[in-house]
């Protein structure tokens, strides 16, 4: 049975928010690469009265692991597409993106990004990555550094180490994150999201088991995402350098990367690197605190936004 008498709430939930970004503006797109490699892309482009498309920077947004474009980034298309074009993609193996190839890493999902940019003719982003998506964005802005203009890092732990999820998991009381990330039950996935954000708001019961089978899918794929992780293992080489303007955007209540990630990467990163704490918000600003997140980063990129304004050539 999916949820309350056998109706998904959050498949209905999906499909007015589809409908909803549709009508917002948004494209869905799938764009298929020489990979093996579906992505499945929604595309915000600003266009005249005349329906001819219009210069703007473009904002690349990815999500974190336990969502999709859609859920990750639903609070944030409104305030930055205002100023922005957007690509907001499915990382491989959520939401609507595949690939037949047997690469797992993050570093093959920032390859694929690239690939995708290239397909839609796009030469040069500012790129938002949360948690596992920040993992990407990371690598992105390191081995594409002509095509990545600045970066933004929301919740992501990029200098981690193997021991940094140990507390988080003496918490969930498991000893391997797996569990975390792919809750088997509802109430796992309940303990999760408590454990995720600052005030998990009461949701019933029913609806936990309605998120995992609407959103749980792929699970052994996402399981090998999860053993694919360069960053943090013991095997990693030493975390390499960007040379972009970096906001980090933390929230202070952090439980699945803390706080003091976000000062080691901004030490790490040097000058160029700063940081922003959100009071009272834990690991996903984006739906805790969406109006705080979208006023910061506007903040951080506003000297694209008056490029944009202004007819900057190279924007």
């Amino acid at each position: 049975m999916r949820g309350l008498f056998g109706f998904s709430v959050v498949e209905f939930a999906k499909k007015r928010k589809r409908a909803r970004w549709i009508s917002q503006g948004l494209e869905p797109r799938k764009i298929q690469l020489n990979n093996g490699t579906d992505l499945h892309c929604w595309v915000l482009q600003s266009k005249n009265s005349n329906g001819e498309k219009q210069q703007r920077s473009v904002l690349l947004l990815i999500h974190g692991f336990g969502a999709d474009g859609q859920t990750g980034w639903d609070d944030q298309i409104c305030a930055l597409g205002k100023h922005f074009d957007l690509l907001i993609p499915d990382l491989i193996f959520f939401g609507e993106s595949t690939t037949t190839s047997s690469e797992r890493t993050e570093i093959f999902q920032a390859e694929c990004l690239r690939s995708m940019l290239h397909c839609l003719g796009v030469q040069s982003v500012i790129v938002v990555g949360h948690s596992y998506g920040g993992f990407v964005a990371f690598w992105m802005a390191h081995k594409y550094p002509n095509l990545v203009r600045r970066l933004v890092i929301v919740s992501s732990a990029i200098g981690m180490t193997p021991s940094t999820s140990d507390p988080l998991l003496k918490a969930f009381g498991s000893s391997n994150i797996k569990d975390f990330l792919l809750p088997n039950n509802a109430g796992d996935l309940k303990r999760a999201m408590n454990l995720t954000f600052y005030k998990m708001p009461w949701i019933p019961g029913f609806l936990y088991k309605d998120l995992l089978q609407t959103m749980g899918g792929n699970k052994e794929q996402r399981a090998e995402l999860s053993d694919g992780l360069v960053i943090g293992t013991k095997e990693s080489q030493p975390l390499p350098r960007v040379n972009q303007d970096v906001l980090l955007v933390w929230g202070e209540n952090d439980l699945i990367f803390p706080l003091e990630e976000a000062y080691f990467l901004q030490r790490h990163i040097g000058e160029k690197a700063k940081v922003v704490v959100i009071n009272e918000c834990g690991h996903v600003p984006s739906l805790e605190k969406p109006t705080e997140l979208n006023e910061i980063m506007l903040k951080f990129l506003w000297v694209d936004s008056e490029k944009n304004k202004n007819g900057d050539p190279d924007h």
